[in-house]
């Protein structure tokens, strides 16, 4: 995010003064909203629309394990995160505390910046038991066993929470996304267990009015602005168009084409034409991927089905004149992020760390479960994301990933021929600064990503031209992650800074300016523009080339050429520096566990390491002067909360300018 002064130099006269008006017109529009919640609530009834369409029998043995495992925990009062492990949090847990630290928030109102108090706290932690995704997952495991303990569980946890979570108190009512995705597990819930049962009428009219305060509360405080719309707007929107989805009352159809519409809107604000989601961060692009999906899902629960879709995808069918009808571009660009999320992925649906990932998720997947049941914390992986791959490939009939989850909807992947799926050996998305090239048993990633949203975003690392490797499916070189967001701000921006990532620091300068109080948490500046990358096609391989101007202060221009060769197995990557002058330059690798460096051999053209792994690879950094190596212990992060010892390698030299670095990583064949 931007300071005041910075937004008032940048955007034109005409978007401030609109932006001043909204907020104007915001002011009066929320105190109208929320005094709907003290007065005669709308009547409202559930409308159980057909979001799942299960057959119990369809499903294999290993989904019933996880989601019951995960349901029993519940059940035992133990409730598992990603980055947090399993915790006791006891049969009524307690909804606003940061179980980490045990520190806890007052009930009384509170919007999200007084929620961040940098006391050694953090606001996610109870914003995430507060999520109740744990509640489908209950509803689930009640679908596949039909045992009532799963359905009362979850029926006595959300009035529960209800009963302590009055509207608009206390810290999990402070953030309008919050209650989004809130109000989505509870939908989400009551879908499972439809049709209710007579004894139930009366519960089920408590959460249904609590569903109407959930819609209103998120329309009341909308995170909407003319100058920056980000992935909190969106899943505003996304909650509104699944809440009018599941109520039927006054107004909820013309609201669910409303949300329709304008989730439509940012989808094509949001989503880049090559698929990449524009705030820049893959566990970005995992979410709003998901929920974009979901929105899908929705349409054809709605029967709003866009008429361009398979004919299994449509029920009931839809007339082409129906002018809620979504547009081609929906379905085409949400198939676009999931081949751009797809291009990403090993073999086992692992996606690489860039730029914040905060485990976000519109429902867990069984991908989810499997990681908080029976990975240990530190070897978690957020963006393990393979049913969330399945689901796009039941989808749009393209793509890998596990199709276990999309049972639940009622895609019946034995049904259909599976069509072959070719990886061609380079992919370049132009607009999102990602490129993948493959050889054999080696991926280099290449990334020149601008800062997210058009340069306002909030989820960039110092990461221009960086690289990550993976040789059979596995990472060599890796991405630090994220960390954490507020709980410590030295620890924050640990990850952010340049040297924690595979790229290149000129003078100890950091590519785009980092404000290191807790004013610039959220913040990035604007120096480093980069080039688009460039692919330049060879008869024995592909190199992929880029630049950023982030050192211009200082007179230089780095510029990055990476090459994977198809008739040797290395990599190669020439960092070249254009300017005048003596500089420092620092070239730097994180190793990925159990990747360690064993031995140093030095040289008058360069330094050469050899790295011991699951096989062994040489790295060889050379240039017109002498190099330097160290190694020092660090920390990386693939799942919010939680860190793994690591290691990363340092080359650094004293270059006069115009030079180049040059750097050949090789591994057994």
């Amino acid at each position: 995010m931007r300071s005041l002064t910075q937004i008032l130099t940048q955007e034109s006269p005409i978007l401030l003064a609109r932006e001043a008006v909204w907020r104007t017109r915001k002011k009066w529009a929320k105190k109208k909203m929320l005094a709907q919640l003290d007065g005669q609530p709308d009547p409202m009834t559930f409308r159980a629309v057909p979001y799942y369409r299960p057959d119990p029998a369809a499903f294999q043995e290993t989904t019933r394990e996880f989601i019951t495992r995960f349901a029993d925990e519940i059940c035992a009062g133990r409730y598992p995160f990603l980055g947090y492990g399993t915790r006791d949090l006891g049969l009524r847990p307690a909804w606003n505390i940061d179980f980490v630290c045990g520190l806890d928030w007052p009930a009384i109102p509170l919007e999200n910046r007084d929620c961040m108090r940098f006391d050694g706290s953090d606001v996610k932690v109870p914003y995430e038991l507060s999520r109740l995704q744990f509640l489908p997952v209950l509803g689930k495991a009640f679908v596949l066993t039909g045992r009532d303990c799963y359905r009362e569980r979850a029926k006595q946890l959300l009035s529960w929470w209800i009963e302590d979570n009055p509207v608009g108190i206390g810290v999990n009512w402070s953030l309008a996304m919050e209650a989004a995705l809130r109000g989505m597990s509870i939908c989400f819930l009551l879908g499972l267990l439809a049709p209710f049962r007579s004894t139930e009428k009366t519960w089920l009219a408590v959460v249904t009015q609590s569903l109407w305060q959930h819609l209103v509360y998120v329309e009341a405080h909308i995170e909407f602005s003319h100058l920056i719309s980000s992935n909190h707007y969106l899943g505003n929107i996304v909650g509104l168009y699944c809440l009018a989805s599941f109520l039927d009352g006054p107004r909820m159809p013309a609201k669910r084409h409303l949300y329709r519409r304008r989730i439509e809107a940012e989808l094509a604000r949001q989503v880049y034409e090559d698929g990449g989601d524009y705030e820049g961060s893959t566990g970005y692009h995992v979410l709003v991927t998901q929920m974009f999906t979901t929105v899908l899902l929705l349409m054809r629960a709605n029967g709003d089905a866009p008429p361009y879709l398979p004919k299994h995808l449509v029920h009931p069918p839809v007339s082409t004149q129906n002018p809620r009808v979504a547009r081609p571009l929906f379905f085409e660009k949400v198939r676009r992020m999931h081949h751009h999320l797809a291009a990403l992925a090993s073999p086992s649906g692992q996606v690489p760390h860039v730029g914040d990932c905060d485990d976000g998720r519109t429902e867990l997947l069984l991908d989810d479960l499997q990681q908080m049941l029976d990975v240990p914390v530190l070897k978690r992986n957020a963006l393990h994301v393979s049913n969330l791959l399945g689901l796009g490939k039941s989808l749009f009939d393209e793509g890998t990933g596990s199709t276990g989850d999309a049972k639940w909807y009622g895609f019946d992947e034995s049904a259909k021929p599976l069509p072959a799926v070719t990886t061609p050996k380079v992919e370049v998305f132009p607009q999102s600064g990602v490129a993948v090239a493959r050889s054999g048993p080696a991926e280099i990633f290449f990334f020149a990503v601008r800062n997210g949203i058009h340069g306002k975003g909030s989820h960039n690392h110092n990461d221009k031209l960086s690289v990550i490797l993976r040789l059979e499916g596995q990472e060599v070189l890796c991405d630090s992650g994220t960390g954490s967001y507020t709980r410590e701000i030295a620890f924050r921006n640990r990850f952010r800074v340049t040297r924690a990532h595979n790229t290149v620091m000129v003078d100890g300068q950091e590519q785009c300016a980092i404000d290191f109080t807790r004013a610039g948490l959220f913040r990035l500046g604007t120096e480093a523009t980069v080039s688009r990358i460039k692919q330049v096609n060879k008869d024995n391989g592909t190199s992929l080339q880029a630049s950023h101007s982030g050192y211009s202060a200082l007179g230089v221009t780095h510029s990055r050429t990476v090459s994977l060769r198809d008739d040797e197995a290395k990599a190669c990557l020439e960092d070249h520096f254009a300017g005048t002058g003596s500089h420092k330059v620092e070239l730097n690798f994180q190793l990925a566990p159990p990747w360690r460096l064993t031995r140093v051999t030095y040289a008058e053209s360069g330094v050469r390491c050899l790295l011991e792994g699951p096989r062994q690879l040489e790295i060889f950094v050379g240039a017109p002067c002498t190099v330097q190596m160290r190694q020092c212990e660090t920390e990386i992060s693939t799942t919010y909360g939680a860190t793994t010892p690591a290691s990363r390698i340092t080359f650094s030299c004293q270059l006069n300018l115009p030079a180049s670095i040059t750097t050949a990583i090789s591994w057994a064949s």
